[in-house]
């Protein structure tokens, strides 16, 4: 099962704003990582996030609504072969990831393989593998560390750390 987190404008358009040039290293890897799981007819789990009501007192709707929607490398294969769960927040919240449990149970329970992909490692990526590692425990979680990425590079390395040592694997 391969889970992506958060591939939007926001992050990966050069308009979005808080694009910044270390997702243009990833941006490839991530479109590779989608085919091979298309190919191999593993599922794909993607996050979408909306902005909460208090952020449209910052910016204009325009600008939200355009940060919100998946960027343009991924949204075609994403609408046809994901499953899509929106937050608002950082993590999934309970409701979606009861669907995701439910859904995904004996997928999980068979394979035991989680990868995840997507931004940013000490934010959404980070509370998404602590909400996956809580309905699936069983699950061996792992991040190719070249197909996740953060602002911050001290975060992003400090976050691998931590959760090489929650036992998820990192390649």
């Amino acid at each position: 099962m391969l889970i992506a987190i958060d591939l939007q404008n926001d992050t990966f358009d050069e308009s979005g704003s808080s694009y910044s040039e270390w997702t243009t290293r990833i941006k490839s890897g991530i479109t590779e990582r989608i085919q091979k799981a298309i190919a191999e007819n593993e599922s794909i789990i993607y996050t979408k996030n909306l902005y909460p009501e208090f952020e449209h007192g910052n910016r204009t709707t325009g600008s939200i609504r355009f940060d919100e929607e998946i960027h343009s490398d991924f949204s075609a294969l994403l609408d046809k072969y994901g499953d899509e769960y929106v937050k608002t927040f950082y993590g999934i919240p309970p409701e979606e990831s009861k669907k995701i449990q439910e859904t995904y149970i004996e997928e999980v329970e068979a394979n035991h393989i989680i990868e995840f992909v997507g931004v940013e490692t000490n934010i959404c990526i980070l509370a998404n593998i602590m909400v996956i590692q809580n309905i699936f425990p069983h699950a061996d979680i792992t991040i190719d560390k070249g197909l996740v990425a953060s602002s911050n590079s001290y975060l992003h390395d400090m976050t691998l750390e931590i959760l090489s040592n929650m036992h998820i694997t990192i390649k």
